[in-house]
C-alpha cells in the first residue's frame, strides 16, 4: 500500500494492552528480517518514550494492534452483547460506554505520530494471524496457543533466532505486526485496509 520510502528500514510491530495493568510489547525488525529488539512496556509514558527516543522509529513502518476494551460491565446480558451483537451507533441506553469494543489507549499518541510524518497504522491480531495462516487452534493466548504460535513463527517464518523457552503473547503478537509490516516494505506483500479507527488505518495482508 503505497511505495517504500527510502528512509525505511525497519519495521516495528506493537502489541498494545488495553491498560498498564496489562504488558506490551515492541518488536523492531531489520530489513533482513532479523529482530533487533523484543521488549515489554508496560506504561503509556513508556510507550511515549519508546516513541520519541527510540532510533529505529524514524526510520521505520509501523504497525499497532487495536486492544479490546474490556471493561467491567454490570449485567450478565450487556457483557454478551458487547461482543456478539451488532449495536448501531444510534443506540441510546449506552450506560458505562458499554457499546464500546475497542479501546483508545494511546490513539492521540498514534494520531500524534501521522501527523508528524510517521508511516503508522494499526492491525487487529485476530484478523492478521488469519491471513498469516495462524489461526488459533486452542483458546487464544494460552500457553497452548502461544506454543503453537512461536512455533510457527520460528519455522514456518523462518525467526529460528526465538527462544525455547515461552515468549509472552504480546510479544508474539508483535512480531507478527511487525512481520507484516517487513513484507509489505521488502516482499511486495499487499496491505488492504480493512476500515479506519481513530484517524488511522487499520490494515490486514492481502
Amino acid at each position: 500500500m503505497g511505495n517504500m520510502s527510502s528512509k525505511e528500514f525497519f519495521s516495528v510491530g506493537m502489541s498494545l494492552s488495553n491498560t498498564s495493568n496489562n504488558d506490551s510489547s515492541v518488536c523492531v525488525i531489520d530489513k533482513n528480517k532479523k529482530i533487533v529488539l523484543l521488549d515489554k512496556l508496560y506504561f503509556t509514558n513508556d510507550i511515549e518514550l519508546f516513541f520519541e527516543q527510540n532510533p529505529y522509529v524514524k526510520n521505520a513502518k509501523i504497525t499497532v494492534s487495536i486492544p479490546h476494551d474490556n471493561a467491567l460491565l454490570e449485567g450478565k446480558w450487556r457483557i454478551h452483547c458487547k461482543n456478539y451483537k451488532m449495536i448501531e451507533d444510534k443506540f441510546d441506553i449506552n450506560r458505562n460506554n458499554w457499546t464500546r469494543r475497542l479501546s483508545d489507549r494511546c490513539s492521540d499518541l498514534f494520531l500524534n505520530l501521522k501527523e508528524n510524518g510517521a508511516n503508522i497504522s494499526r492491525f487487529d491480531v485476530n484478523l492478521l494471524r488469519g491471513a498469516y495462516g495462524l489461526a488459533p487452534d486452542y483458546l487464544q493466548r494460552t500457553s497452548l496457543d502461544c506454543k503453537s504460535l512461536q512455533s510457527a513463527l520460528k519455522i514456518k517464518y523462518g525467526f529460528e533466532e526465538l527462544p525455547d523457552n515461552m515468549l509472552p503473547a504480546s510479544g508474539l503478537e508483535a512480531i507478527l505486526g511487525a512481520m507484516f509490516m517487513h513484507d509489505t516494505l521488502f516482499n511486495g506483500a499487499q496491505a488492504k485496509k480493512v476500515f479506519e479507527y481513530k484517524g488511522l488505518d487499520v490494515l490486514n495482508k492481502g
